[in-house]
């Protein structure tokens, strides 16, 4: 959950529901089987539903973290198994990576209609395994729109840039955090 200066609620998870309360005007508002992330946003009040949108494609896809900005848009970070999760043109990575799951981060406009940038974060391969996972499990958001990452990556190939450790650990897994 994150709440904006005027006090409204953001709350983000995922959903098997069919019907949950994704309405028109919604970035999207068709639940698109298996688990599906959901992003709403709570009027202040506590009366309604400013929005409520899907957000995912076939396979699972969990979201684990949400942030706002000063404008109202809504930051989610999580895991998918969609090799078609929706990203947008120019993001920093449009293809799946993950033998099992691939990180991804969203942003969503203040309205809840309009995906502003979506993409894959993840590398996928480790020899040592037979399948990897790469989890977004938390997200923040400075005042400039800089999104902070952090989560679980079992990819020895998971990408780095300036990384005070740019290779793999070793063992289950490593932490990782990240800025877009």
């Amino acid at each position: 959950i994150a709440v904006d200066a005027s006090g409204s609620a953001y709350v983000t998870g995922y959903t098997l529901s069919s019907n949950f309360p994704a309405g028109a005007g919604a970035y999207d508002s068709s639940y698109n089987g298996n688990y599906d992330v959901f992003v709403s946003k709570l009027k202040a009040d506590g009366s309604g539903l400013d929005y409520t949108t899907f957000l995912g494609s076939g396979s699972a896809d969990q979201s684990n973290s949400i942030a706002v900005d000063a404008a109202g848009n809504a930051y989610i970070t999580g895991s998918t198994q969609s090799m078609d999760f929706p990203t947008t043109a120019g993001a920093y990575d449009t293809s799946f990576n993950g033998s099992l799951t691939t990180a991804f981060i969203a942003k969503l406009n203040s309205a809840g209609n309009q995906l502003l940038y979506s993409t894959y974060l993840g590398g996928g391969s480790n020899p040592s395994l037979t399948a990897t996972e790469d989890i977004g499990r938390s997200i923040a958001v400075d005042s400039v729109g800089n999104a902070y990452i952090t989560g679980w990556t079992q990819s020895t190939n998971f990408p780095t840039r300036g990384a005070l450790q740019s290779t793999f650990g070793g063992g289950q897994g490593d932490a990782f955090v990240s800025k877009l």
